[in-house]
């Protein structure tokens, strides 16, 4: 028998935060300015869709050679990222601020959940639209607080553990097939958040539903 959802855990870029496009957008832009760019730049783009940090960089530094200096290059994308940061702010995901809201008020425990490290969490949430939804988050689980981030099961065991609730009642809202592999690994239910590309196909199978907006889960929740 399948548990009640008991609790709700957050992916932070694609589903929290509007933050996918604006990171992959300035990572095309670095990409393109590189004096050797890549044969196809946006399927590198998108190959680095939900890793982490050093998974991403790991991945750049194979396609594009040992001669690029990976710091340098950070910095230039993150140079980019923070210009058209500058311009638009970090928006939410349309609907999830006031999920995040009424989900909280309906007594749901909330996780955010992230490949990310703490310091790109904290910045986001300073430079959105109501810094303060980070305080309705139980549990903030990042990549500084796991030996392995997604798409291992670590982060959403972690998160399930410290609500206090099994994996099996703690519906995770993820965007990437890197994160719904972790939230799948970990026994949890996973609503895929597909707002701009398709899942595989074997990720479509295996999640409980595919949404294309947060009211979905306002329908199933509240």
């Amino acid at each position: 028998m399948t548990p009640p959802i008991a609790a709700v855990a957050f992916d932070k870029d694609g589903v929290t935060f509007d933050s996918e496009r604006i990171y992959a957008e300035s990572l095309l832009q670095t990409l393109v300015a590189l004096p050797q760019p890549p044969a196809d730049a946006q399927a590198l783009v998108d190959a680095c869709s939900g890793l982490s940090s050093a998974a991403t960089a790991a991945l750049l530094q194979q396609t594009l050679g040992a001669d690029v200096d990976m710091d340098a290059f950070f910095r230039r994308w993150f140079a980019q990222r923070d210009a058209i940061i500058a311009t638009r702010g970090v928006p939410f995901m349309p609907g999830a601020d006031t999920l995040i809201e009424a989900l909280y008020a309906a007594g749901y425990p909330l996780a955010l959940v992230t490949a990310d490290d703490l310091d790109n969490v904290l910045a986001d949430f300073q430079r959105c639209p109501q810094p303060e939804l980070l305080q309705r988050f139980s549990v903030v689980i990042t990549a500084d607080d796991v030996a392995r981030t997604k798409p291992d099961p670590e982060p959403y065991q972690r998160a399930a553990a410290y609500l206090g609730v099994a994996p099996e009642a703690m519906l995770v809202l993820e965007d990437s097939d890197v994160g719904a592999q972790a939230a799948l690994a970990a026994g949890c239910p996973v609503f895929l958040l597909a707002a701009d590309c398709q899942p595989a196909p074997q990720i479509a199978q295996a999640v409980r539903r595919i949404i294309h907006h947060h009211d979905a889960v306002r329908e199933v929740l509240l």
